[in-house]
């Protein structure tokens, strides 16, 4: 089988593998459609912390596939199967995953596409445990980017927006697309998007945003002042793991506010804000690690009746031996890429 392998940083080839067997708790995936985001940046340019990566390595973490084998003591789920994996592997019976904090597994980290073998190689061993099967008709393409929306729905289990909650996006990325996505389904008073992007931004607006604020040429917090009466928002969502977007998430939100962080910081730099503004302002700071077992099912099911809309922020496509060409599309931000996938043949 074919397969994409870092196998130390900034040196990846595509090559062939001999196709994985399964143990007994197991199913085999055939690959299908993978999703790239600048954490596989990370990891082929070696900017990816030491313990959370381990070379050489078959990148790919958000994923979907269809299910070919399936081990002699799985139940439930059958060859030919749509389905997505969870990334984060867990062990199901440590004080974390008993208590559905499965994202954090006391066994250690270990994640698909990163310490071992993830959806750029054709076909992935994977426990069933990870397993969440999707509808007969789903689309490959869209269910690629159920990993992110996941990262989304855990975010939300910790801190809910209320009805008539004002809400802040920051970023116009993917996962903050999908956030102004779910967010919308709690029926927020005013929904305000920060980015760069026009066109990005152009689809906060379909997705449901009231507002979505050009930072390039506006003022987000003057902004934000006129439409929150000065007080800022009750709950804002942080959507790139930059520095800037953090500090702007902080100065948005109001006091007794709260300010979820979805996304890692790659570039390891530190906050230049005053730890003053987390006192004065009594912030709430939820951070969330990936995504749980539970907010994977809550994903599967938003997708599975319809709620989201996926499609639109697929805006380029690459083959598996194309890999690098899809890498430097993100990095160089090329065409106007948005969520740039990779499509097994």
């Amino acid at each position: 089988m074919k397969s994409v392998i870092i196998t130390k940083p900034n040196w990846a080839e595509v090559t062939e593998l001999e196709r994985p067997t399964i143990r007994p708790d197991e199913v085999l995936v055939r690959a299908r459609v993978v999703g790239l985001c600048e954490s596989d940046v990370a990891l082929y340019q070696g900017k990816r912390a030491a313990e959370y990566v381990r070379y050489p390595v078959t990148p790919g973490h958000e994923w979907s596939g269809e299910v070919v084998v399936v081990g002699d003591l799985v139940q439930q789920i059958t060859p030919g199967a749509r389905v997505v994996v969870e990334s984060l592997v867990s062990c199901g019976v440590c004080r974390n995953c008993r208590a559905g904090r499965t994202n954090l597994c006391e066994v250690g980290y270990d994640e698909i596409g990163f310490t071992r073998p993830g959806g750029l190689a054709e076909y992935v061993a994977v426990p069933a445990r990870q397993v969440h099967i999707l509808p007969e008709n789903a689309s490959f393409e869209e269910a690629a980017l159920l990993e992110l929306t996941a990262v989304v729905a855990h975010a939300f289990q910790h801190t809910a927006p209320q009805p008539g909650d004002i809400i802040v996006i920051v970023g116009d990325g993917p996962i903050s697309l999908i956030a102004v996505q779910m967010a919308r389904l709690y029926s927020p008073k005013v929904m305000i998007v920060l980015g760069f992007r026009e066109e990005r931004l152009e689809l906060a607006r379909q997705f449901g945003a009231n507002h979505a604020i050009n930072m390039s040429r506006e003022d987000s917090q003057t902004i934000i002042n006129e439409l929150t009466s000065r007080h800022g928002a009750d709950l804002v969502f942080e959507g790139t793991g930059h520095v800037q977007a953090v500090e702007e998430a902080c100065f948005s939100v109001k006091r007794g506010g709260t300010v979820l962080l979805s996304s890692l910081e790659a570039s390891g730099a530190p906050l230049s804000v005053s730890n003053d503004i987390f006192i004065l302002k009594q912030l709430a700071l939820q951070a969330v690690f990936g995504a749980n077992s539970a907010a994977w099912s809550e994903a599967v099911q938003l997708f599975s009746n319809g709620s989201l809309q996926l499609a639109p922020l697929i805006s380029h496509r690459f083959s598996l031996d194309d890999f690098q060409d899809a890498l430097d599309t993100i990095t160089l931000r090329k065409n106007r890429a948005t969520k740039v996938v990779i499509v097994h043949k």
